[in-house]
């Protein structure tokens, strides 16, 4: 428990160190803007057009140009942008834009005197740069020219053709949002290992669904930082198909992740099987984008973020039944989930409402998010985790209780028969050898004369007086008959001077009785070296005997008998002693 607790604490102040992050990490725009040694050249102008020949006519005219910032959209085959340069311009080094796929691009650079070169270039033809960027060397990098036009065939989002910028001089090799998502990237290793170590405990699926939520965001992450070429070198174009399948591979995860791990009395079976279609659907959702993206252009993006609608719609109905019946798990869920949703919606309406540029702002939120809920999440197991072991302990405490209940005896505290017969093998290697049978002597006349009442007084007074040593095992056998197992030196003496001092304890605690209370004894000593394989019936037969021998005899007395082989004595073999 108090590992479990220290581990929840460590988890807490994880936290404070992610919230520090994700502020740096929405300041870092601004900073990666003001390291740059200038400002990136936007385009003057932008137009479409649906054929090769559209286009080229729209290249080398002044008609069909939009020069204000607005009606961006990458639904047309081809998307021309337009850099004036002025009489005295020169080509710039770097071209740099939002990652996203592409067929082909045709740069197109017009020298002062009209001439024309043209060079054709592809996806594969970038490297990722910047957090969601990449970046390419423009071809005569130095060279005279007045104007240059790019014609993007094939764009698959709006984001792509709005944010490309001309830069006179390559930016630095790592900005600062890399920096921070590095940063971030080498935090999310820390809940991953955490639920790797934590499944060799508890074994549940629902950590199998965390470690894979953790491993897609974390993925997700490090691809869309750009940092990928320091590790490996991978095409744009696949970086940008693995950005959307890590993302949707890590939401599936986290609402499978919701279906076996909110309490199961909290869930009802249709509200499960609910969260299950949103995992599907995300699965489906990512399927349909990645087979149309490159084809359906913009309109596979739209569709694609409207498909989320209905996932959020899907898997809201049953968190928030599981949150009206008082679900604690699912709150830790709605916590660790809201601040991506939230960014998720922003980035919705941002492309359905038109303003598709999507700031470089949402991105860095988007992560700080995912840092949010693989944190808030990791809490939660945590949480889980010690809700496991406060249950196990409790279930200990319980069986430990049920354990005592049924072998004591309810009057008197003292172990019953149930205790002594299930451990009497282990305590006759243990030294216990000597059993001493007790019953009270007319001890019915007792109820008769004075009522029940009186007669548990009577119980409970004698099970004050019998023992409970190191040495000494009391028991109640039933009725008005106790037992005793010893150990050790002197054994039958003890029992006796124990025999003989429950007359006194009845008269003290007892007022009332009209004549002393006398017990009767019958004591057998069997060492287990002699018949270790003796019963507790069997001694326990042997015992009795003796104690109706000493009934017999006139009651008050102890009959006692050391066994050498299990036998029945001669006749007058046991020796009475009188109180």
């Amino acid at each position: 428990m108090d590992a479990g607790l220290h581990l929840s604490q460590r988890l807490i102040r994880l936290a404070l160190r992610w919230l520090a992050l994700a502020l740096l990490g929405l300041a870092a725009p601004a900073a990666a803007h003001t390291g740059r040694p200038e400002a990136g050249l936007k385009p003057a102008c932008h137009a479409y057009a649906d054929t090769a020949r559209q286009a080229a006519a729209v290249r080398s005219g002044p008609t069909g140009w939009i020069c204000s910032d607005d009606q961006w959209f990458a639904g047309s085959r081809h998307t021309l942008l337009r850099f004036d340069l002025g009489p005295a311009g020169q080509v710039p080094a770097r071209l740099e834009t939002r990652l996203s796929r592409f067929e082909a691009l045709t740069i197109a650079i017009e020298r002062g005197d009209g001439q024309v070169s043209l060079h054709q270039l592809s996806t594969h033809d970038f490297v990722p740069y910047g957090h969601m960027g990449m970046a390419i060397d423009l071809p005569d990098s130095g060279a005279p020219a007045r104007r240059i036009t790019l014609d993007f065939v094939g764009a698959t989002s709006t984001p792509l053709i709005n944010n490309v910028r001309l830069y006179r001089q390559p930016g630095p090799p790592v900005t600062t949002e890399q920096v921070v998502l590095a940063a971030l990237c080498g935090i999310l290793l820390v809940p991953l290992f955490f639920n790797l170590a934590l499944f060799r405990v508890l074994r549940d699926r629902f950590l199998l669904w965390h470690i894979a939520v953790v491993g897609f965001l974390l993925t997700h992450t490090f691809i869309s930082s750009g940092l990928v070429p320091l590790a490996a070198n991978v095409p744009v174009g696949t970086i940008s198909m693995l950005i959307a399948l890590t993302f949707c591979g890590g939401a599936a995860s986290a609402i499978m992740m919701a279906s076996d791990f909110i309490e199961p009395d909290m869930l009802a079976p249709q509200h499960r099987r609910a969260l299950r279609i949103a995992a599907l659907w995300v699965v489906a959702n990512i399927a349909f984008f990645l087979a149309t993206m490159d084809w359906l252009q913009a309109y596979g993006v739209n569709a694609y973020y409207l498909n989320w609608l209905p996932v959020i719609a899907i898997f809201s109905w049953p968190l928030w039944n599981a949150y009206r019946n008082g679900s604690r798990a699912v709150r830790f869920l709605i916590a660790s989930w809201l601040p991506l949703l939230v960014t998720s919606l922003w980035q919705i309406a941002e492309s359905m409402l038109g303003n598709q540029a999507e700031p470089l702002s949402l991105f860095i939120a988007q992560r700080a998010a995912i840092g949010l809920e693989v944190l808030i999440g990791s809490i939660a197991i945590a949480d889980r985790f010690i809700q496991l072991r406060r249950d196990h302990a409790q279930s200990q405490v319980l069986a430990s209780e049920m354990t005592r209940l049924a072998e004591c005896d309810p009057l008197t505290g003292l172990l019953n028969r149930r205790a002594i017969e299930s451990r009497f093998a282990a305590l006759r290697k243990d030294g216990f050898a000597t059993m001493a049978l007790i019953d009270l002597d007319h001890f019915k006349q007792v109820n008769d004369r004075h009522g029940h009442t009186v007669g548990d007084r009577v119980l409970l007074a004698v099970a004050a007086a019998l023992p409970e040593e190191r040495d000494i095992l009391s028991v109640r056998m039933g009725g008005e008959e106790f037992m005793l197992l010893l150990r050790g030196r002197l054994a039958v003496q003890r029992a006796e001077h124990v025999r003989r001092s429950l007359t006194a304890r009845v008269a003290r605690d007892v007022d009332g009785l009209d004549q002393p209370l006398t017990a009767s004894m019958g004591v057998v000593e069997i060492p287990a070296e002699v018949m270790p394989d003796a019963s507790f019936a069997a001694i326990y037969a042997r015992a009795d005997g003796l104690l109706y021998q000493a009934k017999r005899a006139g009651r008050n007395r102890m009959v006692q008998e050391r066994m050498t082989a299990f036998a029945r004595p001669a006749a007058g073999q046991g020796r009475a002693a009188s109180a």
